[in-house]
């Protein structure tokens, strides 16, 4: 991420200052024992009296700010605002908890306009900001009680939600930016009663920061920490990491937010959070440094709404996220990706209409369906039709592709430039859970596919689709199968082009493979293929896709390659950006190139 890297005085909890003192290497302690330790740790007694006292109330519309204050574990006062709707709910409740330079007023805005859709807010001032005599401390040592008491609030804040007669206890979330999502993090490894967490621009592994700090402070310090003291208090550290709490999280949700130039937190870092934290969980990235900006705030209420239950959040645009409703019975949990929609939206996706559930297929006993999304430029006459291929997913979730956000939403985007879109589902090329048997029916969707082609094609005449210009679109390890009529030998003639985002294109037992493929044929008689790459994505990906994007030029393919350096795997749904947007604008330029010239 761009920007220079600040002091260590700036590093998240802002106002701490440690001495970078040499300490000798030690094991790292193990997950479980972290984890252990860190629920010791904040154990509370959540019957213990709050002893609210209210310092002042006041009418934002229709909408109540009290100021309150309540008795913290670890003594003293915690100050607080309840934001609260009219009526007497039950109502969704949110923690929130500022970054580290902010106060309770963070926040205060967001929680009045989730107020009127029905949510009670409570805002907390951390211990490093507030008033004396109940002020703590962050530098040195003194971090390390400050933090704990700081996790302890946040418990008897939950406390406080959970004895609100408006409040339903079932249905009660966290917010936290920076240092909030420090805590956070290692708050969702200890408070089950909290069902998601959304963390801004976290870092979960503070406590390995310290010990790389740059050591402009050591002289100024040089007397106030032993060697063997930083020592213990670095290991102590380690167990109120953010890391130790997400990767304790299930089945409670996260969500990770963060800023594409945030000069305060490493990719090394954010990559380290996320990666810690259990499923189900979701990471977006935004344009913006640390303070992240409305996407980042409309994406928070609609996932909360989503997991919460909560009213319409119309100020904050078009529903970006939502959870399609899947069979009781089904025990497979839905990944967090699944229910968002592609980051670019246009004019006319709503008004696409779709023909559901159209069978195409039968084997066995399983009919294999798709549902064909119609544009209303077809009054004008037959549309080239794009075929959408997806890509690898739980086998049991496949027989509901068609029915998720993510999928739909990306046939509607592409429907809405004026094509017929083919929304398949394929199945699953895995026998197992084992990574040697994830591909082994590869070749079962690739026949699968060819079906589907055949049957978009022999509806042309009764859906006005025009068969001469077809299009195939993939993602991921759809890249497998989905481009598979486009590298035979002789691909067909109304075959016109061939768009794969981010492709898994070789995978052990696949044979042949993508690349294998591409040399067995003829690569100038490939239609045009469009390969979007996202530097961010997994090295293993990128090198399987640069050998074929490498083999293609030296035969002549006609291949065109889009690079999104900073992107991640499945871009369209994880990064709210300017440049994945143009990507998908590239896309649809490449679509009308092909299909319509």
């Amino acid at each position: 991420m761009p920007g220079s890297r600040p002091s260590s005085c700036q590093r998240i909890f802002l106002l701490a200052l440690f001495v970078t003192l040499p300490v000798a290497a030690a094991p790292a302690p193990e997950p479980a024992t972290l984890l252990a330790e860190l629920r010791e740790v904040t154990k509370h007694d959540a019957n213990a009296p709050l002893d609210v006292k209210k310092v002042r109330e006041q009418k934002r519309g229709d909408v109540t700010v009290t100021e309150l204050t309540y008795a913290s574990p670890r003594g003293g006062r915690v100050p607080a605002f309840l934001v609260t709707p009219p009526g007497p709910g039950p109502f969704a409740g949110l923690v929130f908890l500022h970054w580290g330079q902010g106060s309770k007023n963070e926040f205060l805005d967001e929680a009045l306009s989730l107020a009127r859709s029905g949510v009670v807010s409570l805002l907390v001032d951390a211990p490093h900001v507030r008033p004396e005599p109940w002020r703590g401390s962050l530098r040195g040592a003194a971090l390390y009680p400050t933090h704990l008491q700081t996790l302890l609030d946040m418990r008897r804040g939950v406390d406080l939600l959970v004895s609100r007669p408006e409040v339903d206890a079932n249905r009660l979330g966290f917010v936290g930016h920076s240092m909030g999502a420090m805590v956070g993090g290692a708050l969702a490894g200890v408070e089950s009663r909290v069902r998601a967490f959304v963390l801004m621009n976290g870092v979960g592994d503070y406590s390995k920061s310290i010990l790389t700090l740059e050591r402009e402070n050591e002289k100024k310090l040089a007397d106030a920490m032993s060697e063997q003291d930083f020592a213990v208090f670095a290991r102590r550290m380690a167990a109120l990491d953010g890391v130790v709490g997400v990767g304790a999280a299930s089945p409670r949700a996260l969500l990770f937010q963060y800023g594409r130039s945030d000069p305060w937190v490493t990719p090394e870092q954010v990559r380290a959070f996320i990666d810690a934290g259990t499923e189900p969980k979701l990471a977006r990235f935004y344009e913006g440094a640390h303070e992240l900006g409305d996407a980042a705030r409309r994406d928070r209420a609609q996932w909360l709404r989503m997991h919460l239950g909560f009213g319409d959040v119309p100020a904050y645009g078009p529903p970006m996220f939502s959870a399609p409703t899947l069979p009781a019975s089904l025990d497979t949990p839905l990944p967090e990706w699944a229910k968002a929609r592609p980051v670019l939206t246009i004019p006319g996706m709503e008004e696409v209409q779709v023909r559901r559930g159209l069978t195409y297929t039968r084997v066995g006993n399983r009919d294999y369906k798709l549902d064909l999304y119609i544009p209303d430029a077809i009054s004008q006459g037959p549309v080239p039709v794009v075929v959408l291929a997806h890509g690898m997913m739980h086998p049991g979730l496949t027989p509901f592709v068609r029915d998720l956000p993510a999928f739909a939403g990306q046939a509607r985007w592409v429907a809405a430039h004026g094509y017929a879109v083919a929304l398949v589902e394929l199945g699953s090329p895995a026998t197992g859970a084992q990574p040697a048997q994830w591909y082994t029916r590869v070749a079962d969707l690739q026949k699968r596919l060819d079906s589907a082609l055949a049957f978009v094609r022999k509806q042309a005449a009764t859906e006005k689709l025009d068969a001469s210009r077809v299009c195939l679109m993939t993602m991921s390890a759809g890249g497998l199968w989905g481009l598979s009529p486009a590298l035979r030998k002789e691909p067909p003639a109304w075959l016109r082009c061939a768009v794969a985002w981010y492709p898994l294109l070789d995978a052990p037992g696949v044979s042949p493979s993508p690349i294998a493929a591409l040399k067995a044929g003829n690569a100038k008689k490939v239609p045009p293929l469009l390969v979007l790459r996202a530097g961010q994505d997994a090295p293993a990906l990128n090198a399987a896709l640069d050998d074929f994007v490498k083999e293609a030029r030296t035969r002549g393919a006609p291949l065109t390659l889009l690079e999104l350096p900073e992107g991640h795997h499945g871009f369209e749904l994880t990064d709210d950006v300017e440049s994945s947007r143009e990507m998908m604008r590239q896309t649809a330029l490449f679509l009308e190139e092909h299909l319509t010239r």
